[in-house]
C-alpha cells in the first residue's frame, strides 16, 4: 500500500513538473515570437520579423511601438489613415522627420486625443501631426461629454490580464504559431513596425472577387450606417458636438507643444460623394467642411499652426473607374473600395500637405473655403446630371437599399 501511494505521489509530481515545463516553454516561445510586438523581442527574418495583423490588444500594441519609436511626426485617424498613410514615406525623412502611424480602425478622434496625451507625458510629443478628420464620425451630432483639459487616463501597459491572455494561453500560442507561418506568406495581413497596414491580404481578395464586389459590399454597408444616424453634425439642442469638442482639445494640445497640425479631409471616392448627394446630405457635408475650417481658423488666430487640406473633391484621382462586375484582373491604382484608399494615393496626400505641388487636393482657409466648397459641390451635382457607369452603380445601391 505504501509503495502504491509513493508511486502515485511520484506520478503526480512528474505530471506537475511536466505541466510547469510545458507552460513555461510556451510562455518563452510566445515572448520570443512576440506577435503583438509588445515585448520588443528581436525580429528575426524567417521567424518573427513580419508581425500578424491582430484585432485584440490593438491600443496596447500600437502604444508600445509608438513609445519606442518616439517619432517627431504622428499620423492619427481611423482605418483610412492606417491603410493609406505610410509613415516610411521618404518625404518625412526629406523634411527631417521620423514618423509613426498611430491610427486604429473603428476609432474616433477621442483615441487620438488620448494617444497625444500619452506621447506628451512620455516626452514624445510630435512636432508634426497629420490628423484625418472623418465626416461620418460627426454625422449624428453626438452631445458633448465632460472632457478634462488634460486627460489623465494612463497609457496602456502589459498587465497580468494581458500576460494571461497573450503569454500563458492557448490563444497566445496560436498567435505565435500564426506569426511563424506568416513569414512565408506572399500577401500577409500585417502591421509594420511603424504602424502602417499595407493591406496586402486584399490583393488575393481582389484576384478572387474583384474590386467591384469590394465597392458594392462597402457601399451597401455605408448606406445602412449613414441612415441610422440623424442627418446633422451638431446636437439637436444646439452647441458643439462631442467630436468638435475633441478636435478642439487636440488642436489646443498641438498649439501648447508648438506642433504643426494638418487636418486632412480624406480622399473619399466620388461614389461616396454621389451617394451623399442622392441621400440629401450634400449640403450637410459642405457645411461640415466649413465648420472644420472655422475650428482651424479659431486656433490659428490664437497662435496655433494648423492647416486644413481637403482631398474629398471631384478629381481624376477620386473618379478612378470601378472595374466591372466579374473583372478579377484589374488592380485599381488608388482605391481598395470607396472609403479606403491605397498607399499610392496616400503618398500623394502626404506630399501635398508637406509642401509638394502635385495638383491633388486643396488647402481650405477663411478666404477660399466658401467658394471652393461650392464649386466642388457643383461638380458633384453635374455628375448626377449625366448618365455614367458610376451613377448607375450609385442608383443601383440606393434602389437595393430602398427595396429592403
Amino acid at each position: 500500500m505504501s509503495a502504491a501511494i509513493h508511486s502515485w505521489g511520484s506520478y503526480l509530481r512528474w505530471m506537475l513538473a511536466t505541466l510547469v515545463l510545458v507552460v513555461a516553454s510556451a510562455a518563452v516561445f510566445n515572448a520570443v515570437i512576440d506577435p503583438l510586438g509588445v515585448f520588443d523581442s528581436p525580429r528575426i527574418a524567417g521567424l518573427n520579423a513580419v508581425k500578424p495583423y491582430l484585432d485584440h490588444h490593438r491600443e496596447l500594441a500600437r502604444w508600445q511601438a509608438a513609445r519606442r519609436a518616439c517619432a517627431s511626426a504622428g499620423i492619427f485617424g481611423n482605418s483610412r489613415a492606417e491603410i493609406g498613410f505610410d509613415p516610411e514615406n521618404e518625404l518625412f525623412a526629406r523634411h527631417g522627420l521620423s514618423a509613426f502611424n498611430h491610427a486604429v480602425p473603428g476609432t474616433s478622434a477621442e483615441l487620438s486625443l488620448r494617444q497625444i496625451s500619452w506621447l506628451d507625458a512620455a516626452g514624445c510629443m510630435p512636432k508634426t501631426m497629420v490628423l484625418g478628420v472623418e465626416f461620418f464620425d460627426f454625422l449624428g451630432g453626438a452631445r458633448p461629454r465632460p472632457l478634462a483639459s488634460r486627460p489623465t487616463a494612463p497609457a496602456p501597459r502589459p498587465d497580468l490580464r494581458f500576460l494571461a491572455e497573450s503569454v500563458f494561453s492557448v490563444s497566445g500560442l496560436r498567435d505565435s504559431l500564426d506569426t511563424v507561418l506568416l513569414q512565408h506568406a506572399s500577401y500577409p495581413a500585417t502591421l509594420t513596425p511603424r504602424g502602417f497596414n499595407p493591406l496586402l491580404n486584399y490583393v488575393p481578395e481582389v484576384a478572387q472577387n474583384g474590386h467591384y464586389m469590394l465597392f458594392r459590399q462597402r457601399a451597401e454597408e455605408n448606406v445602412r450606417s449613414w441612415l441610422r444616424k440623424p442627418p446633422r453634425v451638431n446636437p439637436a439642442e444646439g452647441g458643439v458636438s462631442e467630436n468638435e469638442q475633441v478636435l478642439d482639445a487636440i488642436l489646443a494640445r498641438g498649439a501648447e507643444a508648438g506642433a504643426t497640425t494638418y487636418l486632412v479631409i480624406y480622399p473619399y471616392h466620388a461614389e461616396i460623394r454621389l451617394m451623399l448627394e442622392r441621400l440629401g446630405m450634400g449640403e450637410l457635408f459642405a457645411e461640415w467642411k466649413k465648420s472644420i475650417v472655422a475650428i482651424a481658423a479659431r486656433h490659428a488666430a490664437a497662435g496655433g499652426r494648423v492647416e486644413v487640406w481637403d482631398f474629398s473633391g471631384v478629381s481624376p484621382e477620386t473618379l478612378e473607374s470601378i472595374p466591372a462586375r466579374g473583372d478579377r484582373r484589374t488592380q485599381m491604382q488608388y482605391y481598395w473600395e470607396a472609403g479606403h484608399f491605397k498607399k499610392a494615393l496616400g503618398d500623394r496626400v502626404l506630399a501635398r500637405v508637406l509642401g509638394e505641388e502635385n495638383g491633388f487636393g486643396v488647402r481650405l482657409d477663411d478666404g477660399n473655403s466658401d467658394r471652393t466648397i461650392a464649386e466642388d459641390r457643383a461638380r458633384v451635382q453635374a455628375l448626377l446630371a449625366e448618365p455614367s457607369p458610376l451613377l448607375a452603380e450609385v442608383d443601383a445601391v440606393l434602389e437595393r437599399h430602398a427595396s429592403r
